[in-house]
């Protein structure tokens, strides 16, 4: 059975081509994630490692640091600010928190050799003052420095930081020797492209494809029917649209959830070699799909995090079977 059927986009839009992907034709086609071994430990999934949650957005870094553990990842850390920590552990005591006021204090848990195995999720709840000012360019700063090849989801005032001051790192950013997944919705990808957001949704194939050249990443471009773009293995910028969710994910919170997962699936990803447009794919569609399954009972009141218990369900629907 073939993955998906490919379309060109309606006329209003350009002609792009786009292929339809869904939760459903990723399992069919055995695109989910493998089931584990009998040997494997927590060093093998992952460490993501989730910053932001300045003072009155406490609640996104937590969210996503959630999604993240129960999309599979190993380990999962939470750089936010110190006032934070108490609730943290007493919501989710999986979670190993750390209070940072400042870069300074988080560069050494993300300088180094023993820190290169990790996916950082940075900009849920980070806002944009000093705070957040600091530590995307902090992040930024190392990424440019490294030779070796990270991976990070880049979501939230993350991306609107990076808007608003495209030289934040003295330079101008790309992620080109990296493992990048952006996720914006149409205003933040307005924002990153200096259009409006009626541009972007009036070509929204030809948005994510600008986004994907510009930043040499993987898109996520959020909304109806979301559009994932990023570059295959021959160095082609290619497009899908999932077709999983529903209007009862238009609420606070979601896009949370959405950066935790993809966190934890580049993380998975990058540990089998496959890439981080593999990557968002799946996690576009297993979030899509949470957010069907969360809403059966309606679409109005449906919160982000009860989507938690359906994206464990459809993270793991291949890992039916065990090898050694």
């Amino acid at each position: 059975m073939t993955l998906s059927h490919t379309n060109t986009t309606s006329h209003n839009q350009s002609n792009l081509k786009v292929t339809d992907i869904s939760w459903q034709l990723l399992k069919q086609n055995d695109q989910l994630l493998p089931a584990r071994t009998l040997s494997s430990h927590k060093g093998h999934h992952g460490h993501v490692q989730v910053i932001g949650g300045d003072h009155g957005y406490a609640g996104a870094a937590l969210m996503a640091s959630q999604a993240a553990l129960v999309s599979g990842a190993g380990l999962v850390s939470c750089a936010t600010r110190p006032e934070h920590i108490a609730a943290y552990i007493s919501r989710c005591p999986e979670i190993m928190a750390l209070g940072i006021n400042s870069g300074l204090e988080l560069l050494p848990h993300i300088a180094g050799a023993q820190n290169q195995k990790k996916v950082l999720v940075l900009g849920p709840g980070l806002g944009k003052q000093a705070f957040g000012q600091l530590l995307v360019q902090t992040v930024l700063q190392q990424l440019q420095s490294s030779s070796f090849g990270h991976g990070m989801v880049l979501d939230a005032d993350g991306l609107n930081l990076l808007a608003a001051k495209p030289l934040i790192t003295g330079q101008s950013v790309d992620f080109l020797s990296h493992h990048v997944i952006i996720t914006p919705h149409p205003a933040e990808a307005a924002r990153l492209l200096a259009i409006t957001t009626a541009e972007v949704q009036a070509d929204r194939l030809a948005a994510a494809k600008a986004l994907a050249e510009k930043y040499a990443c993987s898109v996520i471009l959020k909304g109806q029917n979301s559009i994932i773009a990023g570059k295959n293995t021959q160095g082609e910028i290619e497009l899908y649209r999932c077709l999983d969710g529903n209007p009862a994910m238009a609420v606070g919170g979601m896009g949370d959830i959405l950066s935790g997962v993809a966190g934890a699936v580049l993380a998975q990803f990058m540990a089998k070699g496959l890439s981080s447009l593999a990557a968002a794919k799946l996690a576009c569609c297993v979030h899509s799909k949470a957010g069907d399954d969360a809403s059966a009972e309606g679409e109005i009141g449906l919160l982000a995090t009860d989507l938690l218990p359906f994206i464990r369900q459809a993270i793991q629907a291949k890992s039916l079977g065990r090898t050694v």
